[in-house]
């Protein structure tokens, strides 16, 4: 077992004991730098490269920054995910190495991690660093937290602590600077500094008898003024680097389109499918390899090339409506949309492939539920879910609307009802009854439409129609919000 792995067994075991998230010196230390860096965060993307608790991040996420959480434990993640739902906070969170984060290049306003490349060797916190760099934008701003060699209250406490045995953190290694690493790793080293001398006190504790020591020691440090703390270095170093202009990287470039090429939408349909089949291959509940994979080619092509045509890589919002298995949601990802699903049901749902695509995902009955969040999309996508509602369908594309950036598009595709059941009557579009509270629901293919309905589905509900197919029996609609 290498270091790498020895220690990610160290964390495993941590992060499934309780983890508190009451506020600490600590993390207000942390938190203070990184706000720094943030003088609006409501308009920074910020991601924690090996998360741990995510305590900070939720803090962030609390000052209305778009957060995501990386980090390899999954247990962490998990930690991380209840303890944002049940401060009714948005974050993206992904059960990944921070070696190689699925996500595209150049997004991040701020990448940042603390307490972590401590446990690395240079190479790896070189590779760490790299990873970090390349999902930073231009000009954005990489911080650092390292416990420092230069700290004597730390280094004497951890000294103690592993002399006793009882040191719970792994291999750690303090670190002097990163000025290497930085170069090594493309990252311009813009200057470390040291914050926390009275959270190095900490450590004191694990030497019997020091308690006097400690509030002699809190003392005479506050009795300083800044110019005679200077030489007495805090626990952490902080590592501050900046990302420079770096030639414009193409779409292909990215980590999605390194990992799967360029790729029309028929091959990246088929690896958005076989990447669903390694998750549901264990599950023997699970019907998507015998049929509904065979099924999703048979319609959905033309779509897909509409899909290609509006995702930008590492800027589009895709949110997909009836996501089921999720296959248009990796589909999504794989071209470098930022994608989020929702469906009533979490039947066909892995949650596994939430967290390593970093995927968000909701229970939602899109006809008797609000949509979750607060978040505006540049892509909604509404694939064979019309046909299943049972009430008028005017209500839920005004939904849509509402949640829909300006020119923003959603794109629809239905069984048309001239192929599947050319003689069946079915109520007008206009005459159906809308739903009320307390109104049951069938799971069922309740209606199928004509060409005409969704076209006066458009004009009742604020969208421009640019374009509509049919495809092998399945009207394909392409509505613009106005």
């Amino acid at each position: 077992m290498n270091q790498a792995e020895q220690q990610k067994k160290v964390w495993d075991q941590l992060w499934t004991a309780e983890v508190s998230y009451e506020w600490d010196p600590l993390s207000e230390s942390i938190y203070r730098k990184i706000r720094e860096h943030l003088p609006d965060p409501a308009s920074s993307r910020v991601l924690e490269a090996g998360s741990g608790t995510g305590k900070i991040s939720l803090r962030l996420a609390e000052d209305e920054a778009d957060v995501t959480l990386v980090d390899y434990s999954e247990a962490a993640i998990v930690n991380s995910q209840r303890a944002f739902q049940q401060r009714l906070q948005a974050g993206r969170f992904i059960v990944s190495d921070i070696r190689n984060i699925r996500l595209p290049d150049g997004e991040l306003d701020l990448v940042w991690n603390a307490g972590v490349l401590e446990h690395f060797t240079r190479e790896d916190k070189i590779a760490i660093l790299e990873e970090m760099a390349r999902l930073t934008k231009p000009d954005g701003t990489i911080l650092v937290f390292t416990p420092s060699a230069r700290c004597l209250p730390y280094l004497a406490g951890k000294y103690a602590a592993e002399q006793q045995g009882i040191w719970m953190y792994g291999v750690e290694e303090p670190v002097w600077s990163l000025n290497e690493e930085f170069a090594a790793s493309g990252i311009t080293l813009v200057g470390e500094t040291h914050i926390g001398f009275a959270n190095s006190l900490d450590f004191l504790d694990f030497i019997g008898g020091s308690q006097s020591v400690k509030t002699w020691l809190s003392q005479w440090y506050d009795s300083l003024d800044d110019e005679h703390r200077a030489p007495f270095a805090g626990y952490l170093l902080v590592s501050e680097g900046r990302i420079g202009h770096r030639r414009e990287v193409p779409p292909q470039a990215s980590p999605q389109a390194s990992a799967h090429p360029a790729a029309a939408a028929p091959e990246r349909l088929a690896q958005a499918q076989l990447i669903l089949s390694s998750y549901h291959a264990q599950r023997p509940s699970s019907h998507y390899l015998s049929a509904y994979r065979e099924a999703e080619a048979t319609y959905w092509f033309p779509l897909l090339r509409w899909v290609d045509a509006l995702i930008e890589p590492g800027r589009t919002q895709l949110l997909d409506v009836g996501a089921a298995y999720g296959t248009l949601l990796v589909y999504g990802t794989l071209a470098g949309a930022r994608c989020f699903g929702l469906d009533m049901t979490d039947r066909f749902w892995s949650p596994q492939l939430e967290r390593d695509y970093g995927i968000g995902w909701s229970l939602c009955n899109i006809e008797s539920d609000a949509i979750p969040g607060i978040d505006t999309f540049d892509l909604i996508l509404f694939t064979e879910v019309l046909e299943h509602m049972n009430y008028n369908p005017i209500p839920v594309f005004h939904k849509l609307h509402a949640r829909l950036r300006s020119g923003g598009s959603l794109l629809v595709s239905t069984p048309w009802k001239q192929h599947f059941a050319p003689s069946h009557e079915y109520a007008d579009l206009l005459a159906m009854p809308c739903y009320q509270p307390g109104d049951g629901f069938i799971d069922a293919e309740i209606k199928y439409y004509t060409a005409d309905e969704l076209l006066r589905l458009a004009e009742h509900t604020g969208f421009r129609v640019q374009s509509l197919e049919l495809f092998n029996g399945h009207l394909l609609a392409w509505f613009i919000r106005l």
